[in-house]
């Protein structure tokens, strides 16, 4: 059998999990890791040192990239990298897996790399993250779709402000009670909360748009976990789905079932049978 050959763009939280997971022999002998890149070399040499497979850690995107029996470069590392690599992950005939799921907002980006993956014949993932009922809104957006909306419940600490949303007077130090601090368009939300919302986009993506996709961003004080709500209305009946997701350990921003849908997404890739939409 001949183990799908996986490499990882970040070192942080979730390309930790996800490589030492592979490592540990959670996927099986289907999925290998084979490589590693970050900017920090260091932080990279670092993970590398915990896992039991030798791997390959990159000084440079050009050396990862060129490996050549590489077959899926996962990114895990932030909006920006996909802008920088991702075409040129796609243009070195790899195929790519995008965790940093808001910068598909862009629509000259994501024209690209669709276009650059149809003309090198690769394929391109996104995870359903940190929220059920990707499967359900994809299925039902063949038929008519009324009303889609992603509700954000998060503790203030674990929501951080980018500086266009400081400009607009978000605050959130000192808080008592839970307030709604934003209730907008998919598109709006992710420049206000750009590392909080990765959800919004995914649901964005598999529906009705950025534009149409209603995100109501709440901060509680008195929640420990990430809350996340999809409610979708149409023709087909209506799907209300809420997952109340355990924080990352290491990084709280994170909820841990987004490294395992993943984790499950690579899985499927590798596998002769897939259940689910």
């Amino acid at each position: 059998m001949v183990a799908l050959k996986v490499g990882i763009i970040g070192c942080g939280a979730i390309g930790s999990v996800l490589a030492r997971s592979i490592d540990e022999g959670k996927l099986g002998n289907r999925v290998k890791i084979v490589s590693l890149y970050d900017i920090s070399f260091e932080k990279a040499k670092r993970l590398s040192d915990t896992l039991k497979t030798k791997v390959f850690v990159a000084k440079s995107f050009e050396e990862f990239v060129s490996i050549r029996d590489l077959e899926l470069i996962v990114e895990a590392a932030s909006q920006r990298a996909v802008k920088e690599y991702g075409v040129k992950v796609l243009e070195h005939r790899k195929d790519l897996m995008v965790m940093s799921v808001g910068a598909l907002l862009d629509e000259d980006l994501l024209r690209a790399l669709t276009e650059t993956a149809e003309r090198y014949g690769r394929k391109i993932y996104v995870p359903s993250g940190a929220v059920a009922g990707i499967d359900g809104l994809r299925a039902a957006n063949l038929g008519s779709i009324e009303k889609v909306v992603h509700i954000v419940r998060k503790n203030p600490k674990n929501l951080q402000l980018s500086e266009y949303a400081k400009e607009k007077g978000i605050r959130l130090s000192g808080i008592k009670e839970s307030i709604t601090i934003y209730e907008g368009p998919a598109y709006e939300a992710i420049k206000l909360f750009p590392r909080n919302v990765n959800v919004s986009a995914t649901i964005s993506l598999a529906g009705i748009g950025a534009e149409h996709t209603i995100v109501r961003v709440i901060a509680d004080p008195k929640i420990n976990r990430n809350v996340h709500e999809l409610i979708v209305k149409g023709s087909f009946g209506e799907i209300k789905v809420v997952m109340s997701n355990v924080t990352h350990p290491e990084n709280p921003r994170t909820s841990f079932i987004a490294a395992l849908s993943a984790l499950e997404t690579i899985r499927r890739i590798a596998s002769n049978i897939n259940i689910g939409t």
